[in-house]
């Protein structure tokens, strides 16, 4: 049977969406957000009913009744499946028009929805809407919607039918991309791990990486090795808790890793916990001393940030980095079946080199093609493809370089590429700098090997304002 919806007499209303030529969005076989999972109807007592001196049943010429008013759905996954009947009375044959609008904003925000019919004929009764809430550019709470499907005929005062949406955030993981070079992989002083329980540096059971290999000619013997699945990452234990160094491999042997040292990485999932109840997938693929310029430390020519070869060969490396990080990242989201929610990069040491003058003066454009090229070339996850392209909403959050000890009178080169840093809103979309300037002596030691590199309270903060920035281009 039919339930009675909750109908409220509407003044007319236009409903404008930006992008769409009328109310219904068709269906896309090829999007998973779309596929057509009825969702489970709320358990209610009785119908739900607004009105004032008794039910509202219509206008007087017809009324809608709807199959349920309340769904619990999962966000990106269930659907809320809803049979609409039109009851006609005193010989009512008009078409019914039906639209959907939100009943807070007007603005249907990351919703999308199929009418099997938008305009019921005299002849007809019937109708089926299908709904559901889109994956989010940013982890979301359990909240409540409502929607409001609005049926007129022209003629009398329109009918507005109430339907509340008790939403359930994904379970899909919170994926993130870590990149750059050592002050992203993690350059602390030796022995500055706190891992032990209930320590700054403790692992949390909700925070997981890819289970990388390690950086060396071991694991990346050819310039092929850094695309292909066995050699950059545990195939046989893809997913591990998040252990500093992020970077190094799990040691099943000692349950562990032997490294000391600690990057930014863990500290930012830790401070992304609250804003989400799904659990975070760090994918680490940055490399030390590399760069879009050349250094004397790679093993390969090509290993660079390039998302495409230079034709400049003589002062920048080549793609095999980019390369890795969308193999790693692409891994991570197949398999996890994880929503990719940022880029977190940290570099420019490499690219300041004052030999290679060349290399600050590119380092913008380099930057934006590297971000465009990871944006597009990302596996779609369950936001859909809409979530990727040159100018997608994947945020971007780079650091600014050390200026501690040695390097407190920059280069010429290094100030122009720490520019660079703070301008990247103005050039790239959804995307911030996080200000490491006061991150320094004698408030913080530096890393190992002098004050190129941060120390380990340095690490820790930056990993709180990484997170800063990502959660405001996230909630843009």
């Amino acid at each position: 049977m039919l339930r009675r919806a909750v109908l409220i007499a509407a003044t007319a209303l236009t409903i404008t969406l930006a992008g769409c030529q009328s109310d219904v969005i068709p269906r896309d076989d090829s999007d998973p957000v779309n596929e057509p999972i009825t969702g489970v109807p709320a358990p209610a007592e009785g119908p739900l009913e607004i009105g004032s001196g008794g039910d509202i049943v219509g206008n007087g010429q017809y009324r809608i009744e709807l199959s349920a008013t309340q769904f619990n759905i999962e966000e990106g996954l269930t659907t809320a499946n809803v049979d609409i009947n039109i009851i006609r009375e005193n010989g009512h044959s008009a078409p019914v028009n039906l639209a959907l609008r939100d009943n807070s904003t007007g603005a249907l925000a990351n919703v999308r929805w199929l009418f099997s019919d938008t305009l019921i004929e005299g002849s007809e009764t019937s109708s089926n809407l299908q709904v559901q809430l889109g994956a989010a550019r940013a982890a979301i709470q359990p909240q409540q919607r409502e929607i409001v499907i609005r049926a007129t005929d022209g003629n009398v005062s329109p009918l507005e039918a109430l339907i509340t949406l008790n939403i359930t955030p994904t379970r899909a993981p919170d994926v993130y991309l870590l990149i750059g070079q050592s002050n992203m992989v993690g350059s602390s002083e030796f022995d500055a791990r706190e891992a032990d329980v209930g320590e700054l540096d403790a692992p949390n059971d909700r925070i997981l990486q890819l289970n990388v290999t390690g950086n060396d000619m071991t694991n990346f013997p050819t310039p092929s090795a850094f695309t292909t699945d066995a050699n950059i990452a545990n195939l046989d234990a893809l997913t591990v808790e998040a252990i500093d160094p992020l970077h190094d491999g799990f040691n099943f042997t000692i349950n562990g890793k032997s490294g000391t040292q600690v990057g930014l990485g863990l500290s930012f999932a830790k401070a992304m916990l609250p804003n989400t109840t799904a659990n975070i997938l760090l994918v680490p693929a940055a490399w030390s001393d590399s760069g879009f310029c050349r250094t004397d430390t790679l093993l390969f020519p090509g290993m660079g940030w390039h998302a495409s070869p230079p034709t400049d060969t003589t002062d920048f490396a080549g793609t095999l980095l980019h390369d890795r990080a969308l193999a790693r990242l692409n891994l991570a989201l197949q398999e996890s079946g994880g929503i990719f929610r940022g880029i977190l990069w940290h570099q420019g040491e490499a690219d300041s080199n004052t030999r290679r003058p060349a290399c600050a003066a590119a380092y913008e454009e380099n930057l934006m093609n590297m971000v465009a090229s990871i944006r597009s070339s990302a596996a779609v996850d369950l936001r859909g493809p809409q979530a990727r392209g040159v100018a997608a909403d994947v945020p971007f959050i780079a650091g600014t370089m050390s200026f501690g000890g040695e390097f407190a009178e920059p280069s010429q080169e290094r100030a122009a590429v720490d520019a660079i840093h703070r301008g990247l809103p103005r050039v790239i979309p959804f995307s911030a700098t996080v200000d490491n300037i006061d991150l320094v002596p004698p408030a913080h030691s530096c890393g190992n090997g002098g004050c190129i590199h941060f120390g380990s309270t340095a690490y820790r903060e930056m990993g709180n304002r990484y997170a800063m920035w990502m959660r405001s281009v996230q909630q843009r």
